[in-house]
């Protein structure tokens, strides 16, 4: 019996089931499936996987790759697409996320086999991570200042903690950043804004929203509500990555 945990994605249910049978056959005891990148955030979250076969053509908002990017934000677990393309920009596209491999559909045992058992045996022998006091924060700020950012108004550049900024809306080639006692308005750009703020703090979840993640009062599939009082849009291709990076408590 083999311990480690995978999870399928796939929305096509014989599929699903045929690389579950053959995962079992293989010893595999720990698997899950789903059929959703809603569906397949919530196991990840719930049970964290050692290993994730990933269908590129999910149906849905959002297709594998831009599901395993949410997921590789959640968890360190190689990931292995599943696919019947071979269109070189879908290839392209999945590359940047580093897959551990491909599976081609239509697929068998020896294929299955081989690919798990590389990649597994690959993460087991991956070289342990370093010691509390030797790892560096992925989000330590570089800057001497790493509370705060210096945003230029008028001839002089004014201190603005980074817990009051409250959020940053586009208006085109603009952006005005709303802050606890006053705003900015500044030509700028919100690649270059997502950029500048650190991203344990601050999210786009909208093509024209930044907010500060503790602000959040409370929020649907559609608005977020802050807790100075704003309601903002969030869109439907950021609502998956929005809703990863947060610690929810669901029904099921």
């Amino acid at each position: 019996m083999k311990e480690e945990r995978i999870l399928i994605v796939e929305d096509d249910i014989n599929i699903a089931e045929n690389i579950e049978e053959i995962l079992e056959l293989l010893g595999y005891v720990n698997i899950d499936t789903a059929n959703s990148a809603n569906q397949a955030i919530k196991v990840v979250k719930k049970y964290r996987p050692d290993l994730v076969f990933m269908d590129i053509k999910l149906k849905g908002d959002k297709d594998g790759i831009e599901l395993g990017e949410i997921i590789k934000q959640m968890v360190d677990a190689p990931l292995v697409f599943v696919t019947s393309y071979s269109d070189p920009t879908i290839i392209e596209r999945a590359k940047r996320i580093n897959p551990a491999g491909f599976i081609v559909k239509p697929f068998n045992t020896n294929d299955i086999h081989a690919i798990v058992e590389i990649v597994l045996y690959n993460k087991r022998a991956k070289p342990a991570p370093a010691t509390a006091s030797t790892v560096i924060n992925k989000d330590e700020s570089p800057y001497l200042v790493n509370d705060a950012v210096f945003i230029k108004s008028d001839n002089a550049y004014e201190r603005v903690p980074y817990k009051e900024i409250y959020y940053v809306e586009a208006n085109g080639n603009m952006v005005t950043i709303y802050c606890k006692g006053r705003n900015f308005t500044i030509r700028k750009s919100m690649k270059d804004m997502e950029e500048k703020l650190p991203s344990h703090l601050f999210m786009r979840v909208q093509k024209s929203f930044i907010v500060q993640l503790a602000q959040i009062e409370s929020f649907n599939t559609k608005d977020i509500s802050l807790i100075s009082g704003p309601v903002v849009q969030v869109g439907r291709q950021y609502y998956n990555g929005f809703l990863a990076k947060l610690n929810t408590i669901t029904e099921s």
